[in-house]
């Protein structure tokens, strides 16, 4: 394919993920309707990770209960020291932004990896968020690019827009507008539509051939995408 001439991009979406939504949600809404904020105490007392980070959660959203931070914070730390992934996540989430703790970069990039390692889509984007800025470390695209990877393989919208973003930009590897192009269709296929006009101003730069051929990689890394994510539940399951 001809050397095609990027549109002007804008890099919008690196915006982190709010602590509020959670990344799985800990019980069914049924089961959550008939427990008790005190059986819910009762099972994080005896160590019940998933119910230590359920009642940080509610502590942080003021769920029934009055806004608590400090509360929620050590509820949060509790679960992420027994290995849940979300409250890791919520912990990096709250030292990255100074929610009710004092602002610490290098914090909230420990509690992102620990929830890295387990493969959290959210942490994966956030530290891709960080390592892109260079908050808290060196500037290394290179590792964004990986942890975007990572979470867009799980069909994350936002990180499938930065990889967009980053593939036409030559940010981290060399440019490649095709496989941009891919990528915002994903992310626009997941509810993004900061991608609509980006996309439109692609398919004005390129010829028909050209334009068959990109439509072409999108088709195959959607079907890629999502042969991956059905695997992955199938695995859960078992």
């Amino acid at each position: 394919m001809r050397s095609i001439r990027t549109p002007v991009l804008v890099l919008l979406a690196l915006l982190l993920v709010s602590c509020g939504q959670k990344v799985l949600p800990p019980v069914s809404e049924a089961t959550k309707s008939i427990e008790s904020k005190a059986a819910l105490e009762t099972r994080a007392m005896n160590g019940d990770k998933s119910a230590q980070f359920e009642l940080g959660a509610i502590y942080h959203d003021g769920d029934g209960v009055a806004k608590d931070l400090k509360k929620a914070k050590q509820w949060f730390e509790k679960s992420a020291a027994a290995g849940d992934e979300r409250a890791q996540f919520n912990l990096g989430v709250m030292y990255y932004t100074g929610e009710g703790i004092k602002q610490d970069y290098q914090r909230a990039q420990q509690w992102f990896q620990k929830s890295v390692d387990q493969g959290n889509a959210r942490a994966q984007f956030n530290l891709g968020v960080m390592e892109y800025r260079g908050e808290g470390m060196k500037q290394d695209f290179g590792k964004a690019l990986n942890l975007f990877t990572k979470a867009a393989t799980q069909n994350f919208a936002e990180a499938q827009f930065n990889l967009g973003v980053m593939e036409a930009k030559g940010e981290g590897k060399q440019s490649d507008i095709a496989r941009a192009y891919a990528w915002f269709s994903l992310a626009r296929d997941n509810g993004n539509t900061k991608t609509d006009e980006i996309i439109k101003n692609i398919e004005r730069e390129l010829k028909p051939d050209e334009l068959t051929l990109v439509k072409k990689l999108a088709s195959d890394l959607k079907d890629e995408i999502i042969a991956n994510v059905k695997a992955a539940a199938n695995a859960q399951l078992k």
